[in-house]
């Protein structure tokens, strides 16, 4: 610590403190004379140092301690209020004193002596010197006398260990050293490499305190075991360059050279997942729609995704919904020559794909993958993850030289087969091909969602793998049973290493000047009469259980409460939400994209206005006719859709006004919602208009939502927060309304 209080200060308080220390002390009450017991040990080791050798920590906490004992100084020759008084000082004072003692008693227990033509080296235990012996020729530990034995024919070498480590020798061992020339410091020196293992860094030394604490403050390091090294990740190379300069490991130039061009790498990833334009040209692209002939064109920013994923290869392109994803991915393909390449994506999606591939890729053939045809050869095959497992080793078969993984959250649950299906395509990929994520939310919930999608795209490893990614960015905590992951830490971090590694992302009111912003509103509406009592009589209900039950109830019986509870809040506003849309009808000449979550909601609104609809139940085919008529028949002004089956991929931009009449449980879901119609060919301002029944289980999800929101843009736009489940959170709210 930097000496900053001065020297005469520190002398007068050091012996103010030794008067103290010099009378019988150690009582456990005030007798008067010398320390009480609490002050004893530190007392005695403050007079135990040099005055020039105390911290200002000590030195601080010394003359708070003699306060106690203005009485005694006086009769020492001490006035407390003459003591010159040093400034407040931060820090353990206590502990730097018993520190300080630790030393010189380690320094006293440093000796060697000759015993039968053997040097017997003594010291307390210190890692550094243990390293040091070892590298003595024919040193041994003699784990009985707690010794060390170096033969007498290594005195070159312990000479330069004694004269190092400031060791006491008497005069027979001290001319026996004498006599032979000292071996230089070096030979002595700990043996501290850092080699490189494909994109891990391992760092290799003997045991030293320090050098752990150091290796050990390395973002994502993990101890292996059985190697008897420290890994560290790719990702925290710049801070593993660090320590390996001020503990002098030893690095290859070469190696050296290629991890200093890594971070230099990892700083212009991390500018270029935020790049608006990029020089690039992709050569097979469509340049003219097949349908329509409006001119086909990547937008600057879109080049500057494909660069992205062109020179990470594995990569989420998480830019915010509506900007093109799905465009930069396929141009990624074409331009990386990728072919065959695999998308899997939601079931609703699949079509919406294979005219993505016809629009953009002409000439590429495409094959859509169902149950009853199976795998086919073709350059795109499109596969849905509903029968993805089934399928897994057909697919693997076929060599693709490229994978998308299209709503990538659909594979954030490790444990389910979808997911590792998923892994073992992926794994397949060869080296040289790509895996791209493509999400608009890569985070539903918490962060730990991330952690099945980065071992998909092989970069856990790059986060010190999927344990370590837990502690450090999910708050891990252990709650008596097992380890909770459902919080979220170092938010900041996670985005930036995000970004430095694998993942692009832009938002629209960066690159997207001309496509206006969305506005929410809530509509507050009361439920139609007979709906208004069953539903009172099942809130009655639901009530009663989380009062009986509390927070111990069985999770599926609480699911099932609350689901019931929002289907009538549904059904109930159906009325108010044709009062609403007729009156939005009469008074514009826009059109409307309604969302609904149960069929029977999606049913009785459609039915009312023309009958589009996109709910799960309805084929694909079924699907596109609503969704062409919507966006290209001036009269079909109203469609509604499940949010499930319908609020993902799809464009309808002819609209510019969003009702929802039922929420689902994520932000996540109503922004994909939202951006069925805030998208690439949007000119107006897109309003989303939120129906709320009011005094219902409505108001507290909405509120929920919003809260919500803070921790997905924390994890996926790099801002601080913390968050819980809309469910849990909702099942607390109404234990509580119960008490």
């Amino acid at each position: 610590m930097t000496m900053t209080i001065e020297e005469d200060t520190k002398t007068t308080i050091w012996a103010a403190c030794a008067s103290i220390a010099s009378q019988c002390d150690g009582a456990s009450s005030d007798d008067g004379v010398g320390f009480n017991g609490s002050d004893t040990k530190f007392g005695h080791r403050v007079v135990g140092m040099d005055p020039s050798e105390m911290s200002d920590a000590v030195t601080w906490e010394t003359y708070r301690m003699l306060a106690k004992y203005k009485s005694q100084l006086e009769k020492h020759g001490y006035s407390y209020a003459d003591l010159p008084t040093p400034p407040e000082v931060r820090g353990d004072g206590r502990d730097e004193a018993r520190q300080a003692e630790r030393v010189r008693e380690a320094a006293l227990s440093r000796s060697v002596i000759l015993e039968d033509d053997m040097f017997v080296v003594a010291f307390h235990y210190d890692g550094a010197l243990v390293s040091a012996i070892r590298k003595i020729v024919g040193s041994r530990w003699d784990s009985n006398r707690k010794r060390w034995f170096v033969p007498i024919d290594a005195a070159g070498m312990l000479r330069a260990f004694v004269e190092t480590h400031d060791f006491a020798t008497d005069a027979v061992v001290a001319e026996a050293l004498a006599s032979q020339k000292a071996a230089a410091p070096e030979a002595l020196a700990p043996e501290r490499t850092v080699t490189l293992e494909g994109r891990t860094l391992v760092f290799t030394f003997d045991y030293e305190g320090d050098v752990v604490d150091a290796v050990k403050a390395i973002t994502g390091r993990r101890w292996d075991s059985k190697r008897k090294v420290w890994m560290i990740p790719a990702t925290s190379v710049q801070q593993a360059l660090g320590v390996a300069a001020v503990y002098d490991f030893d690095i290859d130039p070469e190696i050296k050279a290629q991890l200093q061009k890594k971070v230099a790498e990892a700083v212009n990833r991390g500018v270029d997942s935020e790049a608006k334009e990029a020089d690039l040209v992709v050569k097979g692209l469509g340049t003219v729609h097949p349908d329509t002939g409006v001119a086909l064109a990547l937008r600057p920013f879109q080049k500057a995704g494909v660069r992205y994923a062109l020179d990470t290869r594995r990569a989420f392109i998480a830019d915010e919904m509506g900007l093109g994803k799905t465009v930069q991915a396929l141009a990624s393909v074409q331009a990386g020559d990728a072919y065959p390449a695999l998308v899997v994506c939601p079931a609703s999606l699949k079509r919406n794909w294979q005219r993505e591939v016809r629009m953009w890729l002409p000439g590429k053939t495409t094959h859509v993958v169902d149950s009853k045809t199976g795998v086919k050869n073709a350059d795109v095959v499109i596969v849905n993850y509903d029968i993805l497992s089934r399928q897994k080793d057909a697919l693997i078969a076929v060599g693709f030289q490229s994978l998308i993984f299209d709503e990538s959250h659909y594979a954030k649950n490790s444990a389910a087969a979808r997911t590792k299906a998923l892994k073992d395509i992926a794994k397949a990929i060869p080296d040289e091909g790509m895996v791209l994520a493509l999400t608009g939310t890569p985070v539903l919930n918490r962060p730990v969602e991330l952690v099945a999608q980065l071992e998909i795209l092989d970069r856990i490893e790059d986060f010190g793998g999927s344990w370590n990614f837990r502690k450090r960015y999910c708050n891990a905590k252990h709650n008596g049973w097992g380890w909770d992951f459902t919080g979220s830490s170092n938010e900041e971090e996670l985005n930036t290493t995000l970004r430095q590694t694998c993942y692009v992302r832009r938002n629209k009111v960066d690159v997207l000047i001309e496509l206006p912003e969305k506005e929410r509103y809530t509509i507050e509406v009361d439920l139609s009469g007979p709906a208004i009592k069953e539903y009172r009589a099942a809130e009655a209900d639901t009530l009663a259980y989380f009062s009986e039950s509390g927070s111990s109830g069985n999770a599926a019986d609480q699911l099932a409460k609350i689901t019931t509870l929002k289907r009538l809040a549904g059904e109930g506003k159906v009325d108010a939400a044709c009062e609403w849309i007729d009156t939005f009808l009469d008074s514009t000449n826009r059109k409307l994209v309604v969302f609904a979550h149960h069929v029977s909601v999606v049913d009785q609104i459609a039915s009312r206005y023309g009958g589009l609809r996109v709910a799960g139940k309805d084929s694909m085919d079924k699907r596109q006719e609503a969704i062409d008529a919507f966006q290209n028949d001036e009269d079909s002004r109203v469609i509604v859709l499940n949010m499930k089956a319908g609020g993902v991929g799809l464009t309808l931009t002819s609209a510019s006004d969003v009702l929802f009449v039922e929420q689902g449980w994520t932000p996540a879901e109503h922004d994909q919602a939202e951006d069925r119609c805030h998208r690439i060919g949007q000119s107006n301002n897109v309003s989303a208009w939120y129906m709320l029944a009011e005094g219902t289980i409505d108001d507290d999800i909405y509120e929920l939502i919003q809260k919500k929101r803070v921790v997905v843009d924390a994890v996926t736009d790099g801002d601080e927060a913390t968050q819980d489940s809309v469910l849990n959170d909702l099942v607390k709210t109404l234990i509580a309304r119960t008490q």
